[in-house]
């Protein structure tokens, strides 16, 4: 009698154990999951951010000035993320209050427009390995302001993916080969960029607390186009809106270049947060090189080719799962 209880006992542990080795197993898919998505989402992101170096220089060979090129794209872009809200997705116009407001304020207007704007101005004063190399400063200012203001930890594995991406961005733009003449000016604009996308990352990670990606998106894109009819005062009309080639290219800058990045990097941000989305994102790297190959017969050379390497490992590093702590921690 008390042999058989000691084995309903024994039988009751074991499917005890057994139900919390799946219950297990299915948290740890469930975090890889969450993980795959976020890092599968930025790299898309930063795929579509390659394009947009290329489809602004054809904008601005089609005689478009930056701030016409820009609202060419903003403008667009808010009108078809307009569309979509108020045919399939009305919620996205629901918001918590004047607080959640004024963060998509200072996301749209300082952080997307701030970074769009420098970011061109930049691409008219230096070649765009150069102002590629000050834009992807931002990861640096992203993990130094989440140590200092969030209160992150950041670890070897972090600081060293850091500091792959920094020396594979710094040999691909060619400084180390001798850069001469470099604009000073580019180079302010360049850096500027850089802090301007810092904020734009930081400030989303907020807004998402509250909001789904897609409403961060829209507003950011509305607060930037409205800052866009502020800058221009009536200079849209010197858009040759009825030129097929312009109009092309300024709806291939509003969806590939605008909407898709900015969505997916911020699903990315929201799944794995601002630090690592931006290390990540400096996948655009290689891939503009691969894109200006394609697009403008720009071929590149080792220097660009070995940078790209560098930042590809640094991207494989901050993605290394292999150690069972890191697995249980997500």
């Amino acid at each position: 009698m008390f042999g058989s209880d000691k084995i309903e006992v024994g039988k009751g542990a074991s499917a005890g154990f057994a139900t919390a080795l799946q219950e297990g197993g299915r948290k740890v898919m469930a975090v890889n999951r969450k993980r795959g998505l976020g890092v599968g989402a930025v790299l898309l992101s930063a795929t579509c951010f390659a394009l947009t170096s290329i489809l602004l220089k054809i904008a601005l060979h089609l005689g478009l000035t930056p701030l016409a090129a820009l609202a060419l794209q903003s403008w667009l872009a808010s009108v078809l993320l307009l569309v979509y809200g108020l045919i399939f997705r009305r919620d996205i116009f629901r918001l918590s209050g004047p607080k959640t407001l004024a963060v998509l304020a200072l996301q749209g207007i300082v952080g997307s427009l701030g970074t769009s704007i420098l970011y061109t101005y930049a691409l008219v004063y230096l070649p765009v390995s150069v102002a590629i190399l000050l834009l992807y400063l931002y990861p640096a200012f992203v993990l130094a302001a989440g140590v200092l203001f969030w209160r992150k930890k950041a670890g070897v594995k972090e600081i060293a993916a850091l500091l792959l991406t920094l020396a594979g961005t710094i040999l691909a733009s060619g400084v180390l080969a001798g850069a001469q003449h470099v604009s000073v000016l580019g180079v302010i604009f360049g850096f500027a960029s850089a802090l301007a996308y810092t904020l734009f990352n930081l400030v989303g990670e907020v807004a998402l607390t509250h909001l789904s990606p897609l409403a961060t998106m829209s507003f950011s894109q509305w607060f930037s186009s409205l800052g866009l009819v502020l800058a221009l005062r009536g200079g849209w009309t010197a858009i040759l809106w009825h030129d097929y080639r312009i109009l092309g290219v300024g709806l291939a800058l509003a969806t590939v270049a605008s909407i898709f990045p900015f969505y997916f990097l911020l699903v990315g941000i929201k799944h794995i947060g601002s630090d690592q989305a931006a290390i990540l994102s400096t996948f655009e790297l290689p891939m503009t090189f691969i894109m200006a190959e394609l697009f403008l017969r720009e071929v590149p050379d080792w220097n660009q080719w070995s940078g790209g390497f560098l930042v590809l490992a640094g991207i494989i590093l901050v993605n290394w799962r292999g150690f069972p702590g890191e697995l249980r921690d997500g």
